[in-house]
């Protein structure tokens, strides 16, 4: 979405310019008791669709002419804390563990968040008629054990919301089955801290933020203004019983695009109804779908609820859900994209 005249480009570009000059990136990492001395790139990525953020870094081979050896100081599951800004004013961006280090040129150091702890396995069982609570509590049973601290799980939905006709864990780990999980039913699933959560998509609110075109909204291009009335949509979810019949729960209204989800391992009608109308949520309302890019102020997140206004078309303004967010930190500065989700309110 291409909004800025030559005129309001090089005003922009005036802007950055300017921005730049008051405004000196900063960091601040730790690994363990290892604080990095140099970094190259730095990516965060959060999501609904991410059982926890994940964090890659990538350390340079060399500085000023000297050979940078930071193997022998660091080591997986080590506590990881990545902290962004300007001029010494940091922000906590990440806070998780170091799951892999390539000792290539440059080092990538790849971390995520609590989830980290879920990559263990679990003991193989078949559940039958079986409410998704019950699936977590088991994970957590096998998991916690193993961890220094314990899981608790946190959630707000009843316990036979979402139910499955069957189960199955073969052989898998417990972040295997919090990921399909996850997919089949189109729940937040996340850990967070020492919290395993499950929710409805869009009932999450961690915090606030604005953005405004004419302020701190760097660039739009896959950004698009979407009215409900063009977007029909009729959402139909498959499932399957233990012999093989279908059942199928459906939302939205006919006589536009047709969306059908299959998820073979659940046979509950009510469950399979649930898992369409959330789905319908994110794609039928009155507003903006996209990206929006701007820097690291002001700080967001997956959860956020994000006001965007547009001096240019007042009646586009409104509150939205933020889906996740995409942060990038190095030479070329910090940026961060914002991920638009359903429309809170005008």
């Amino acid at each position: 979405m291409k909004r800025f005249t030559l005129f309001a480009a090089l005003i922009v570009l005036l802007t950055i310019n300017q921005v730049a000059a008051m405004y000196k990136l900063d960091y601040e990492i730790t690994i363990g008791n290892y604080k990095l001395q140099a970094v190259e790139n730095v990516s965060i990525e959060n999501s609904q669709e991410l059982l926890s953020d994940e964090c890659r870094i990538s350390v340079p081979a060399m500085v000023a002419g000297k050979a940078i050896q930071i193997e022998d100081k660091i080591k997986r599951g080590d506590a990881v804390t990545v902290r962004l800004g300007y001029n010494g004013d940091l922000v906590t961006e990440f806070s998780g563990y170091l799951r892999a280090i390539y000792p290539d040129s440059p080092m990538i150091l790849e971390c995520e968040e609590s989830v980290f702890f879920f990559r263990r396995p679990v003991k193989s069982v078949i559940f039958r008629n079986v409410a998704v609570k019950t699936i977590l509590n088991y994970v957590l049973d096998q998991v916690n054990p193993q961890i220094p601290t314990p899981f608790t799980l946190v959630s707000d939905l009843s316990d036979a919301s979402y139910k499955w006709d069957s189960f199955t864990i073969h052989n898998a780990t417990g972040f295997e089955v919090l990921d399909k999980l996850r997919q089949e039913s189109g729940l937040m699933i996340y850990a967070r801290g020492n919290e395993l959560h499950y929710h409805l998509a869009f009932t999450q609110k961690t915090g606030d933020a604005i953005y405004d075109f004419g302020v701190n909204i760097e660039a739009t291009d896959d950004l698009k203004y979407v009215r409900a009335q063009d977007a029909k949509i009729k959402i139909t979810v498959v499932g399957r019983t233990v012999k093989g019949a279908k059942v199928e729960g459906s939302a939205g209204e006919d006589g536009g695009d047709k969306i059908t989800l299959q998820r073979p391992t659940i046979s509950d009608k009510g469950t399979l109804e649930n898992i369409a109308r959330e789905q319908l949520k994110s794609l039928t309302y009155d507003g903006y779908r996209g990206e929006i890019k701007g820097w690291l102020i002001p700080y967001c997140t997956t959860g956020y609820s994000v006001v965007v206004r547009d001096p240019d078309y007042k009646e586009r303004e409104g509150t939205y859900y933020v889906m996740g967010t995409k942060l990038e930190f190095g030479s070329n500065g910090g940026v961060r994209k914002v991920s638009l989700g359903a429309k809170l309110s005008v």
